[in-house]
């Protein structure tokens, strides 16, 4: 199974290029998917968007990621092998939540032509190396094969949590397609009692469970699908209407007095 997460749209061929050159070499392999709506050469989104699909693929399942808006210069092209999964794409940062995530984890730059098309694009790796390289690990070609192991993958420092006497402050690390704007912070380290969510201007004594906790057009902090703290309106858009982007600090004050 191979899962496919770019920035390429729909309008134009990319896509269907770069899954017919995996075809042509696995022809019997799943393809899967994930997002092709990334916003263009937003790398950082797709790290997220990538991160928040992957675990739920069974072992074994082969990642193939390309927002790569560096495509034909000197970034690496990497594989990343965790216990349970293998990632191909440009090593940009695409892969940071991965690093951040899984504890155990090895890596190679992608150097054996062998295993790529045979005329490569300066400007479509996606279609002439990852989606080949791809296709040749569901075949059975281990990482060794591809290129020497790296110990220095580029990381996208993003998801950085600052932790105080009495409060945790993260950031807005995504706005999905609803207006939502999610944070870093997970559920199991910030609880639901005694606390106060803080994000702009915009202040909740509460965590809710669900969105029609509050009237229509009221928004409210609560723990979305992830468990990973988010900013939302009940049936309208918080990003647009509170003003919250990525990158945007989100914090959580701890005291009897939030109980």
């Amino acid at each position: 199974m191979i899962t496919l997460t770019t920035d390429f749209g729909l309008y134009d061929g990319y896509v269907a290029a770069m899954k017919g050159a995996i075809l042509s070499i696995a022809p019997d392999v799943s393809l899967v998917d994930v997002s092709h709506q990334v916003s263009p050469q937003d790398v950082a989104s797709g790290a997220y968007i990538l991160s928040r699909a992957y675990r739920y693929f069974p072992a074994g399942a082969v990642h193939l990621a390309v927002v790569d808006p560096g495509v034909g210069s000197a970034r690496r092209a990497i594989v990343v092998e965790t216990s349970g999964h293998r990632f191909v794409g440009p090593d940009n940062g695409l892969f940071s939540a991965v690093f951040q995530r899984e504890s155990t984890w090895k890596a190679v730059e992608i150097r054996n032509a062998t295993y790529l098309r045979s005329e490569v694009s300066p400007t479509f790796h996606g279609r002439d190396i990852f989606g080949p390289v791809a296709a040749h690990l569901c075949n059975g070609v281990s990482l060794d094969e591809l290129g020497p192991r790296i110990t220095d993958p580029v990381r996208l420092n993003l998801w950085t949590i600052q932790e105080c006497d009495n409060s945790i402050v993260g950031r807005i690390v995504h706005v999905d397609r609803f207006g939502n704007a999610i944070s870093n912070l997970g559920k199991r380290r910030v609880g639901s009692e005694g606390v106060r969510v803080r994000a702009g201007e915009f202040v909740f004594d509460r965590i809710c469970r669900t969105y029609a906790e509050v009237p229509e057009g009221s928004s409210l902090a609560l723990y979305g699908s992830d468990n990973t703290l988010e900013i939302a309106i009940n049936g309208g858009n918080a990003s647009r209407n509170l003003g919250l982007k990525r990158g945007d600090r989100i914090t959580v004050d701890f005291g009897p007095e939030y109980a």
